[in-house]
């Protein structure tokens, strides 16, 4: 009886262990943005991936989270480009999301896009919702603060360094797809729901991300 006892308690014992694992490794915080990263996205509009529409996202200085500049580069499919330049300021805290990119930007700025802030991941991640997110960023009009909220875990597939991966991502509201890394909390995908019409902003969904 005794080892019976034995073995049911080590058996619990091994079993908490590799939850406790397994509920570690799957936030991925181990995988933190880097100067020099690469993130490829295919635009999406009106639910469609454009193959031929894409969009380069590098990380140029990384004072993560505190600032963080990077530099984009969009190729349409009649084989223009247009660029732009953002130094993020407050990744740490910000709820200004703010999709709306413009040809030739250079801007200091609060709008997280294409991450999530620190804070609004913890909260999705510790209470399943996040208050006072602004989808459109300070001041855009009509686009008032709202409350994002998990809808779902998923895991997601991408290219890394040239493997394929399926890393660990929260479903939100408001068309969001955030990989559950604290360290890089990277929208893998993003639908604008009944936007485009109004304001020309297409989705994304990253594809690969090279280190």
């Amino acid at each position: 009886m005794r080892r019976i006892a034995f073995f049911v308690m080590l058996f619990l014992l091994l079993f908490q262990a590799f939850i406790t694992v397994f509920a570690a490794d799957s936030t991925e915080d181990f995988q933190p943005i880097n100067t020099g990263m690469k993130l490829n996205f295919v635009y999406i509009f009106e639910h469609m991936e454009q193959k031929d529409k894409t969009w380069q996202v590098q990380v140029v200085k990384n004072s993560f989270p505190e600032s963080l500049t990077f530099t984009w580069l969009k190729k349409e499919k009649d084989g223009t480009e247009t660029t732009g330049t953002r130094i993020i300021y407050n990744l740490a805290n910000s709820r200004n999301f703010n999709p709306w990119f413009t040809k030739n930007e250079t801007k200091d700025t609060v709008d997280t896009a294409p991450w999530l802030s620190v804070q609004v991941l913890t909260e999705l991640r510790d209470n399943a919702n996040a208050g006072k997110f602004r989808e459109g960023g300070t001041g855009a009009v009509n686009w008032a603060p709202t409350t994002l909220t998990v809808k779902d875990n998923i895991i997601f597939p991408v290219m890394i360094n040239g493997k394929p991966e399926a890393i660990h991502a929260l479903k939100l509201s408001k068309g969001i797809i955030v990989w559950n890394n604290l360290k890089n909390p990277i929208v893998l995908q993003y639908e604008p729901l009944g936007i485009p019409f109004f304001t020309s902003i297409t989705g994304w969904k990253l594809v690969s991300i090279q280190y």
